[in-house]
């Protein structure tokens, strides 16, 4: 199929996109998931849905949530509520990591202004404006001013439930650093396999570069378990 020059699916194209993976969906069923409030796609000026590739996403999770888990929408509806508040339910874990079109969500995921964050996110824009200026999180200029951009949301709330435990944003630069150097150091390693740009290794490269930060993931947690364990008996 042809590349289209505009960044939108009509929703005739995105029911297309998807009928492979999910055959009973039609038309009428991706209107009555937005009448549901499940999905939000903008309209043209002349009241045409436009499906962006975060909208196609968001779809594609709802679908996945009804077929592989069985969730009622009043279920799915709560769920996604708390992911679009930068959370991950553990009931989303799945469907997430199972969709190829979400292996990269940070590509098309959307920013929030920080003058909305309170009601948006429940976070104080204070906070967040805090946390910019330490570099944890990065701010972009949109329309409204300052955006978070959809990465940093998670960051942010977590951030947030860190302070009960007297962690404050200048103490967690430190992260960021660790963060940084890491990344850095996966991008020597897999600088071979970003140089092709065929969907296969593009493909191959995101299942590489998340089994790397599993396993690294996984050794910075016995690492650390062993450096507490020392101050703390109990703690193995």
């Amino acid at each position: 199929m042809a590349r289209r020059a505009r960044e939108y699916l009509t929703i005739g194209e995105v029911v297309e996109q998807l009928q492979p993976t999910f055959p009973d969906l039609s038309i009428s069923k991706v209107r009555f998931l937005e009448d549901e409030q499940l999905i939000t796609p903008e309209r043209t000026a002349g009241g045409y849905r436009m499906f962006r590739p975060a909208d196609v996403q968001r779809l594609e999770l709802v679908l996945r949530l009804q077929k592989e888990h069985f969730m009622p929408l009043a279920v799915i509806r709560e769920r996604l509520e708390d992911f679009d508040k930068g959370k991950l339910p553990p009931e989303l874990k799945p469907a997430i990591e199972s969709s190829e079109i979400l292996s990269l969500p940070l590509e098309d995921a959307e920013t929030v202004p920080v003058d909305r964050a309170p009601d948006m996110l429940g976070l104080p824009s204070a906070f967040i404006r805090e946390l910019a200026s330490f570099g944890i999180v990065t701010l972009v200029a949109g329309e409204r001013g300052d955006e978070l951009p959809g990465p940093d949301v998670r960051i942010a709330h977590t951030c947030w439930d860190l302070r009960r435990f007297g962690i404050e944003p200048r103490h967690m630069r430190m992260y960021e650093t660790f963060a940084e150097r890491e990344a850095a150091f996966f991008q020597q390693i897999l600088m071979p396999a970003m140089r092709h740009r065929t969907p296969e290794a593009r493909q191959k490269l995101v299942e590489t570069l998340a089994e790397l930060m599993r396993r690294t993931g996984e050794l910075k947690e016995h690492m650390m378990r062993r450096a507490v364990s020392r101050t703390f008996e109990d703690v193995n």
